[in-house]
């Protein structure tokens, strides 16, 4: 035990006393904060005009060749929009002021059913047309009811009552959950790809410098691998901790300001952040585990993708396992994906955080992820000390399976 803390001790030192781990760590922090942080101070400065019943007024040029439209304050309000309009003489006017700058865009009318929308450029976000067109055929249908003697305003508000029906949601609210639970599958995510390829880079470097002929001469192979893989964890988890903690605590702060826009992503219940904390550490100590084990399978850091091409394809299976069950996350395929140690982590997660499920499927789930864990550590450091004693060409892992079982 004594010398597994030394490992542990070690390796953590490593990685805090890594410039660029803490630069990296305090930059994210901030700018998680700052992104939180430097909008709500806007917000909070005031009531915008559109609170205040005054919409900002945007100017339009019209060349109406017949007058169909009779009204255009009447015209702006079907538009719901503020316009002030520039009536033009001909078409080349309209685009002489939209190509000046004068105007925002403009329209050449015929008729009801027919116009030309002018504008300089047209934007992924323009809507002006859009809302010009219905307002016009609005105009339209009230004109044709009126000549057909029915009253236009009956109709509308025919057309616009609606039931009125309420939501009761005995269970969880998925739609309401998918963001920060798809943000938090993410995160597990990259924490494993990032951290993972560390340890194997870790392991690797130190075979091909033979510096580990050393330290497995002084130190167990078991306390070698769950000390580094340990140390990842625990870096890894406080590194998520910190930036994530300060965006949600910046949050929390600012909350009223943002007026509580971003609860579907920073709003995480307790029960949430628990599973995710368990079974993300869990998850990501069963894969780190592989990826030490497949470090010391090579001599040369080149050959780690390579070696570790296996476990990723796992992995990445077991992420798309979990993006695709969000949709349905009470599913069959969630449900077994729940109890299998290589996609529990990301599925119970999904179950817990969007489904309905009992608290002896956590535990069972997150018992035998433990335990997968255990025997995914003692393989690893067999694997280990075999591997890290083997130089030149990379070692298959069967070769290396089979070499253990005859001991």
């Amino acid at each position: 035990m004594k010398q597994f803390f030394t490992v542990l001790k070690f390796e953590l030192n490593n990685y805090f006393k890594n410039k660029s781990f803490l630069v990296t760590t305090v930059l994210l922090a901030l700018l998680a904060v700052g992104v939180i942080v430097v909008p709500a101070l806007f917000m909070g400065g005031g009531s915008s005009q559109k609170e205040n019943g005054q919409e900002e007024e945007e100017t339009m040029a019209i060349f109406d060749e017949n007058g169909v439209i009779e009204d255009l304050g009447e015209f702006s309000s079907l538009m719901g929009k503020n316009i002030i309009w520039k009536q033009c003489d001909d078409g080349e006017q309209v685009r002489k002021l939209v190509e000046q700058k004068e105007v925002s865009a403009g329209f050449l009318v015929q008729d009801l059913l027919h116009y030309t929308y002018v504008v300089e450029n047209n934007s992924m976000t323009d809507s002006k047309e859009e809302i010009f067109s219905q307002a016009l055929i609005t105009l339209y249908r009230n004109e044709y009811m009126t000549e057909k003697g029915i009253d236009a305003k009956e109709i509308q508000t025919l057309y616009q009552t609606m039931p009125e029906s309420k939501m009761e949601i005995l269970g969880k609210n998925s739609v309401k959950n998918y963001a920060y639970t798809y943000m938090l599958v993410m995160i597990l995510y990259f924490l494993l790809i990032f951290y993972g390829q560390m340890i194997s880079v870790s392991i690797t470097t130190e075979k091909s410098n033979r510096a580990i002929e050393i330290l497995v001469t002084s130190v167990d192979s078991n306390s070698l691998i769950f000390g580094k893989v340990l140390a990842g964890a625990i870096a890894g988890m406080i590194q998520c901790t910190v930036i994530l903690g300060s965006a949600v605590a910046a949050y929390q702060i600012f909350r009223e300001n943002w007026k509580y826009q971003l609860d579907f992503l920073l709003h995480i219940p307790g029960e949430v952040w628990t599973a995710f904390v368990i079974l993300g550490l869990l998850g990501y100590l069963l894969y780190a585990f592989f990826f030490g084990m497949l470090g010391a399978l090579v001599s040369k850091t080149e050959d780690i993708s390579k070696a570790s091409t296996p476990i990723m394809m796992i992995y990445l299976a077991s992420f798309f396992i979990a993006i695709f069950g969000m949709y349905d996350s009470d599913s069959l395929l969630m449900r077994v994906a729940s109890f299998v140690p290589f996609t529990s982590s990301n599925a119970m997660l999904i179950r817990v955080a969007m489904g309905s499920v009992e608290i002896w499927e956590v535990l069972v789930s997150g018992g035998l992820l433990a335990a997968s864990c255990i025997l995914a550590g003692v393989l690893a450091a067999k694997i280990f000390r075999f591997g890290i004693l083997m130089y030149g060409n990379p070692v298959k892992l069967s070769t290396a399976l089979k070499k253990i079982r005859e001991k």
